[in-house]
Order: C-alpha cells, then sequence, then structure tokens
C-alpha cells in the first residue's frame, strides 16, 4: 500500500491588543499529500544513490492562517524535506502575494529536514540528491493550494506559548579527538534544548494545533528506501493520538551539529540511533515531554499585533578552495578494489562545470514579533547549536525561539568557534552546497548586524 508523504506549511495572522480569551486570533488550517511517486525524484540527505520504494509513515502537509484585527497575516510553511532554495521561495512568495496580498516578510518557510525527502534543491552537489523539475512543480502547486484552503478556514483562537529544555533525544556530534573534530556523540559539546510550544484552540474546525520546535537532525531511521518524516512524523503521530481533534506540526530549531542518540544496551554508551524503532521511540519521547507540559498548563497567552521583517546580508568567504584541491578531488587516483566515486568527487566535478566566481554568501534573516511578548527569528541554513541562545539573547521581548533550516538552505551556518575548530560543519560540508570557500571567523559579526537590522525593522 502506497503511503504519504506529506509537506507542513503553517500560514499565522495574528491579532490586535484584544485579550486571548475574547479571542485575539483568527486561524486556519489545511494539509496536502506530496508524495513523490516511486522512482520518481531522488531521496536527499546522504552521500549517495537513494530512491524510495513507498513510505514508511507519511509526511505532513499542514496550513495554519492566524490574522490579527488589522489584517496582518503570516505565512510559515513547514515542510519534510531536507530543504528549500531561494527560487522555489521566491516563487511561492509571489504567488501568495499576488493573489491574497500578504508581503514576503510575512512567509517564512522551515523543512524539517528529513533525511528521506525529496530533492528540491538547484544548488546542492547532486551526490546528494538530484531534483526532478516537474515534481517540484506539483510541490509548489499543493504548497499554494493549501495555503488558499487554510485562509478560507479562518476561524476565531486563541494562542499560548510555552517552551521547555529538552535533551533527552539527541546530543552533539562534533566529537574532538586528539586535538581534531570527528564524528561521534559528544555529550559534553553544545546542544540547544531549548523546545518551544504553541498551543492553539480553534472556535471551529480542527479544535487544537500544537507546534512544537527542537534541535537535532532528523537522520535516525537508519538504512531505508522509504520516504518518512523520521522523529518529527513519530512526534506528531504520538500528539494527536493522545490529544483529541488535534493536529501536530514540528519545526527544526539550531540542530545543525546535533544527531539523535540512544544508549548501547550492551555497552551502556551512546551511539547515534539508526533505525525505524528507535527514530520512533525519540518521536514518542519528545512528544511525552510535550504533553507534559501542556498538562502543567505552564503556557502564556499570546496578544498583541504581528510585525514582521525580511533582511538580507552577505557572509563573507574566507580563502577560495584551490583549482589543485577540487581537481584532486574531481579526479582521484583510481583503485584497485574498483570503489566507486563519493559525492565529494561529484561535488567537485559539479564546481568545476558551474564554478562560482562570488565573494561572498548571500543570508537572508527574518523576524516576527508578536505583539511584546515573543520574537521568532527564521534563520537560514543549518544552523548550529551556539546560535540558538545568542539569537534569544539578542531578541527584543523577554521570549523567543529560533526556527532553523528556514526560507533558503544553501550551507552549514557555524560560528566562529567552529570555524576555528574545523570539521564537517565548517569545511567538508561545503563541497556538498558547493561553496567556493569557507566562511570566516568573522561569521559572528556579519550575521549579527544582519539580525539587528531584522530587529530594528520590526520595532
Amino acid at each position: 500500500m502506497r503511503k504519504i508523504l506529506f509537506l507542513t506549511i503553517i500560514v499565522t495572522a495574528l491579532a490586535g491588543r484584544a485579550k486571548p480569551e475574547e479571542g485575539a486570533w483568527s486561524v486556519g488550517y489545511a494539509e496536502t499529500d506530496i508524495t513523490p511517486a516511486p522512482g520518481q525524484v531522488q531521496m536527499s540527505g546522504f552521500g549517495r544513490e537513494r530512491y524510495a520504494s513507498g513510505a514508511l509513515a507519511p509526511l505532513l502537509a499542514q496550513v495554519v492562517v492566524l490574522r490579527d484585527a488589522a489584517d496582518n497575516t503570516g505565512v510559515l510553511i513547514t515542510a519534510d524535506i531536507l530543504h528549500l532554495d531561494h527560487v522555489m521561495v521566491e516563487a511561492i512568495r509571489r504567488a501568495i502575494g499576488h493573489k491574497h496580498g500578504i508581503p514576503s516578510e510575512n512567509i517564512m518557510f522551515a523543512a524539517s529536514h528529513t533525511h528521506w525527502g525529496p530533492a528540491v534543491r538547484f544548488r546542492m552537489g547532486f551526490g546528494i540528491g538530484a531534483p526532478n523539475v516537474w515534481y517540484m512543480d506539483e510541490l509548489e502547486k499543493k504548497i499554494l493550494t493549501a495555503v488558499d484552503a487554510a485562509i478560507k478556514d479562518l476561524t476565531p483562537a486563541v494562542i499560548e506559548y510555552g517552551w521547555i529544555d529538552f535533551r533527552g533525544i539527541g546530543c552533539n556530534r562534533r566529537l574532538p579527538v586528539n586535538g581534531k573534530i570527528t564524528w561521534g556523540p559528544y555529550a559534553e559539546g553544545s546542544f540547544d534544548g531549548h523546545t518551544p510550544i504553541f498551543r492553539i484552540k480553534r472556535s471551529a474546525g480542527v479544535r487544537q494545533l500544537i507546534v512544537v520546535g527542537h534541535a537535532c537532525h532528523p537522520t535516525s531511521s537508519g538504512v531505508i528506501q522509504k520516504w518518512s518524516p523520521d522523529y518529527p512524523g513519530a512526534m506528531r503521530d504520538c500528539l494527536t493520538a493522545e490529544l483529541a481533534d488535534t493536529k501536530a506540526v514540528f519545526v527544526q530549531g539550531c540542530g545543525g551539529d546535533a544527531k539523535i542518540v540512544h544508549k548501547d544496551p550492551e555497552t551502556g554508551k551512546l551511539v547515534f540511533s539508526s533505525s525505524p524503532d528507535r527514530a520512533k521511540a525519540a518521536g514518542e519521547k519528545l512528544a511525552g515531554v510535550v504533553l507534559n507540559h501542556l498538562k502543567a498548563g505552564r503556557m502564556i497567552p499570546l496578544d498583541g499585533q504581528l510585525a514582521c521583517s525580511l533582511t538580507s546580508g552577505r557572509i563573507s568567504y574566507g580563502q577560495r578552495w584551490s583549482p589543485e584541491e577540487i581537481e584532486r578531488l574531481a579526479f582521484p587516483e583510481p583503485t584497485r578494489s574498483g570503489k566507486k566515486h563519493s559525492w565529494m568527487t561529484w561535488a567537485a566535478r559539479q564546481s568545476l562545470a558551474l564554478p562560482d566566481h562570488s565573494e561572498s554568501f548571500r543570508y537572508d534573516v527574518q523576524v516576527w514579533k508578536l505583539g511584546n511578548r515573543l520574537t521568532v527569528f527564521g534563520m537560514e541554513g543549518e544552523i548550529c547549536s551556539p546560535w540558538g541562545p545568542m539569537l534569544r539573547e539578542m531578541a527584543p521581548t523577554d521570549r523567543a525561539m529560533v526556527i532553523g533550516y528556514a526560507n533558503g538552505t544553501g550551507s552549514y551556518i557555524p560560528d566562529s568557534r567552529i570555524v576555528r575548530e574545523g570539521g564537517y560543519e565548517s569545511l567538508t560540508s561545503q563541497h556538498a552546497y558547493f561553496l567556493p570557500a569557507p566562511f570566516t571567523e568573522n561569521i559572528e559579526n556579519e550575521i549579527r548586524d544582519i539580525v539587528t537590522k531584522a530587529i530594528r525593522a520590526v520595532e
């Protein structure tokens, strides 16, 4: 039986200064199925050729529309895919703006970053998964249809916000060994446990929506050739089963350097989780702590109007990859074993065929300010854990949350320390995105400047 790949879309519009219990918000909801047919498009997320033969579990397509008394409308589109790029994001924003009059800064995209979703990016090493433009066209149309349906479904609602610090299913993966950064569970490393929770109570239609964020790579399902939302899907399924007339939504946080882990029952040591059962267990554990928080009633009502901004800036490149280095990767010495070329070989050849002569990297920051109570940062890229507390500290409100993998994801986003230390997130991965060079240790100052401008635009 063919199962379903979903895309999550959340469309948000926030209401004036009425008290929440008086119905400060109008909220609409919709969902759609974006499952590719078997063999239609490559899976994206690992450096090997992969095609899905079916679906392990459905991925969601959900739309939530929130509108305030002044008709300010924000659109958050979350997808169970690895990530989007600026081209598709811009196309969808233009279409929504033309039909509904919603400006670009009010439309935010966020990928769950599941590694069992379809490839939909132009600027990505094709060894990580080459896109199918006809599938991308289908995906775009389904997103727009879902947005239309959610807007038609607006009904009075109350929105509450809370958060927990949860570190029970993942940890840092940048393991230091003999002065070098290797790959392995590192419990003492940086991890952003900030887990935001929205509860939206509606007066009609689906009566409750639960939006949960968590910062950890969805890479815990193992070697399977099936579409899957990984642990975010299991979390959603659990919340939906436990709460009547409820839909659950997942947004990714600053999890670029974190993975799902568990203790090996034989050794007692932390290991990376790598099976559908482990992914399900992690998602259900996350759902359990969310349910406990909701039952405890530690939520605050949100009111006030929605203010949105979208600011573009540049991140500097450091020393460019030399032609000799790229050629060495593109044309490796033959091996006796006849081993296949690695994804880095194909990324290097892609760089030779499509050279990038840019001197800096475009980076967009989006900010939504919900009255004087909450700031939501939409941060592009595979943003790493140190950015979570840094950004929340910069917020103009007492409460803040970060949505990572937002809008166009064209690179890992390390902090200065990670750049200095090296490793996958600051060096090797840049080949996968076939960037011409790694970033510099000035990346924190450059991104902070963009964030500051985005914040000023909503104050």
